[in-house]
């Protein structure tokens, strides 16, 4: 059973996930390849749904099937994009629940679980879906700057290394709060447009409304409510931030 008090420590658990694998392969199928200097900063060979696949609602009891090539608390659900974050329940104990990560898998399966997920909540046929938009956005953000390689400085030397070689010793060493600032503050405003400052929520959400498909992150500080659009590609920016401007939205600017 989970203490939903704890959903944020559990979707950031699902975050480091990410820089390992997001698709179920093999190891004989996963290639190693030496890091040039051309390649310092190279991005992920990641599978990514486009951000308004994730402006959804979904909450659903639904029959399932288990697939064997899917481990740990990861579900594959062929509606849903990928990465999402989905909260499942046992429907005669909604209380018994546990957060999962939706990922790819060839299957022409609806919904696929892992064997511990159904062990861990006791399921029998069927399982009640909730789809968490507000997470799965945060998760989506995070693989999508991911980098390939990271660079180690020390007074001597550079060195390379893939991330899932220290992924197990980050995981054993978390800290949970910390992640998460970083984390949220790091992705949150990555190629985004600050739309405008208002004074309290209610407010921002009835001003923006009318672009709510743009992806809207909202940030209270001691100025206000920021509401930011995106992320979005580099190549597209300049365009949103056009039409936001042509539809009265004078004050939108670039995030630094």
């Amino acid at each position: 059973m989970i203490n939903l008090n704890n959903i944020n420590k559990i979707l950031f658990l699902l975050i480091l996930s990410s820089c390992t694998v997001t698709s179920i392969d093999t190891v004989d199928d996963i290639k190693k390849e030496e890091v040039t200097t051309q390649d310092y900063f190279k991005k992920s060979d990641v599978i990514i749904s486009p951000l308004d696949d994730y402006n959804i609602e979904l909450s659903v009891l639904e029959k399932f099937v288990t697939d064997a090539r899917i481990e740990g608390n990861n579900i594959h659900h062929s509606n849903l994009p990928i990465p999402s974050v989905v909260k499942l329940s046992d429907p005669n104990n909604l209380d018994n629940s546990i957060i999962v990560r939706n990922i790819k898998l060839d299957t022409e399966n609806r919904l696929s679980l892992s064997q511990e997920i159904i062990d861990n909540i006791s399921l029998n046929t069927k399982v009640y879906l909730e789809y968490l938009k507000d997470e799965s956005i945060i998760l989506r953000n995070v693989v999508d700057s991911k980098e390939e390689s990271k660079i180690k400085m020390d007074d001597t030397e550079i060195s390379f290394e893939q991330l899932d070689q220290d992924q197990t010793e980050i995981s054993e060493k978390l800290d949970y709060e910390k992640i998460k600032t970083l984390d949220i503050k790091n992705s949150k405003k990555q190629n985004t447009i600050l739309v405008e400052i208002y004074k309290d929520i209610n407010l921002a959400k009835l001003k923006t409304n009318k672009i709510k498909n743009l992806g809207l992150l909202y940030e209270e500080n001691e100025e206000g409510v920021m509401v930011f659009a995106g992320p979005f590609l580099k190549s597209d920016i300049n365009l949103k931030l056009d039409f936001l401007i042509k539809n009265g939205y004078l004050n939108a600017k670039k995030t630094p």
